[in-house]
């Protein structure tokens, strides 16, 4: 029998939070297992709205204010990101995703989530490439520093590329590790994550993908429901 039922994440991301109800319900009806709401995407300036409308999903929910350094669309400075950041926190989702770039320079956010138990996801995107195996560790062990929650992307520029960040899940045993590659020649990796790696998700779209080679939830279902059928058959 199958022994793993792969979750996927949908990400959110709309420039009208009026328009956010529907993409919520319709990622709910696709069979979104959570849900990644991008606050960046223009909807943190009218923030206590969007934070309103989010309340009833968070407990199932990722929230994110990506800057535009790690592919996000947040224009602000340091300081707002910041206050922004502490003001989601604060709803308690059930994780709140923040660039390690972010969480290395600024103390006071550090100490700000310890005192408030606000639980992190540590997050890295490379959009150029994907590093040796040497580095993708030191990375990985410099972000688990910060949470048992860790999520380190790159971009695959070959097929070989996949089996260099699967690989940090041979030796990872204490960390609830998200990684694979965007791309073209990453998504098999977007794929395995779940399945060798034992990653507690992956990313899917609800319709146009929001990162190089994300996958449409209603395909990745499919992949998935396959597999899960092919092996309990066996």
């Amino acid at each position: 029998m199958f022994p793993y039922k792969s979750k996927v994440c949908v990400s959110l991301a709309t420039d009208s939070v009026d328009r956010l109800p529907s993409l919520i319900d319709r990622a709910i009806q696709r069979g979104a297992d959570y849900m990644e709401i991008r606050f960046d995407n223009m909807i943190y300036k009218d923030i206590d709205h969007a934070l309103e409308i989010t309340k009833k999903i968070k407990s199932r929910a990722i929230f994110t204010l990506r800057s535009k350094d790690e592919g996000g669309f947040f224009e602000g400075d340091g300081d707002e990101q910041i206050s922004l950041l502490e003001k989601i926190g604060l709803t308690k989702p059930m994780l709140l995703d923040i660039e390690i770039t972010v969480l290395k320079k600024d103390k006071g956010l550090r100490k700000f989530l310890r005192d408030k138990k606000i639980p992190l996801l540590v997050s890295s995107h490379n959009f150029r490439t994907t590093p040796n195996i040497s580095s993708l560790l030191r990375k990985f062990e410099e972000m688990s520093k910060y949470s048992n929650y860790v999520k380190l992307v790159t971009t695959a520029r070959n097929s070989g590329d996949n089996f260099k960040v699967l690989s940090l899940y041979d030796n990872n045993i204490n960390t609830n590790l998200i990684a694979f590659a965007m791309g073209e020649h990453g998504i098999s990796s977007r794929l395995l994550c779940t399945l060798y790696g034992g990653s507690p998700f992956t990313y899917a779209s609800l319709d146009n993908p929001l990162a190089p080679g994300q996958l449409d939830i209603v395909l990745m279902k499919k992949i998935y429901d396959r597999i899960g059928k092919n092996l309990k058959n066996k």
